[in-house]
C-alpha cells in the first residue's frame, strides 16, 4: 500500500492512495489535512485512486470527528478513480452529506479534475 500527502500548490492537498486505504493511512490524511487547513484557512482536495483495491478492515471508520471539526475549511473534493468504485468512493468521502461539493472523474481524467478543483465554487 502506498499513500501520499503533498501540497500541489496554493490551497490544493493531493492524496495518491495505490492500493487499499488503511484507518492508520486516514488518519495520516487528516493529521497532514489539519496542519495545512491551519496554515492555510481552506483548503481543496484532489484524491487520485491508482489501482485502487478498497479499504482495510482494521479501525473505527465510523468515527467523523474530523469532518464535523474541518469540513467547512475543505472547499471542494476531486475523485480521480476507476468506475466502478464511484458509489463506493463517493458515499466514503461523505458526498451530498457535507460542505464540500464533490465530484467523481475516471481514471483517465486527472486533467479534467484540476480544472474543476480550479473553477470558482459552483
Amino acid at each position: 500500500m502506498s499513500v501520499t500527502f503533498t501540497k500541489d500548490s496554493k490551497n490544493l492537498l493531493l492524496v495518491h492512495i495505490k492500493g487499499t486505504f488503511t484507518f492508520e493511512d486516514l488518519k495520516g490524511f487528516q493529521n497532514s489535512a489539519r496542519a495545512e487547513i491551519d496554515r492555510s484557512g481552506k483548503v481543496k482536495l484532489l484524491i487520485l485512486a491508482e489501482q485502487f483495491s478498497g479499504w482495510g478492515k482494521e479501525g473505527d471508520w465510523g468515527d467523523l470527528t474530523f469532518m464535523y471539526e474541518h469540513d467547512a475549511q475543505i472547499e471542494k473534493i476531486a475523485v480521480v478513480a476507476e468506475g466502478k468504485w464511484k458509489d463506493q468512493i463517493l458515499m466514503f468521502v461523505g458526498a451530498g452529506k457535507r460542505h464540500a461539493v464533490v465530484e467523481f472523474f475516471p481514471d483517465d481524467g486527472e486533467e479534467n479534475a484540476r480544472d474543476w478543483l480550479q473553477r470558482e465554487s459552483e
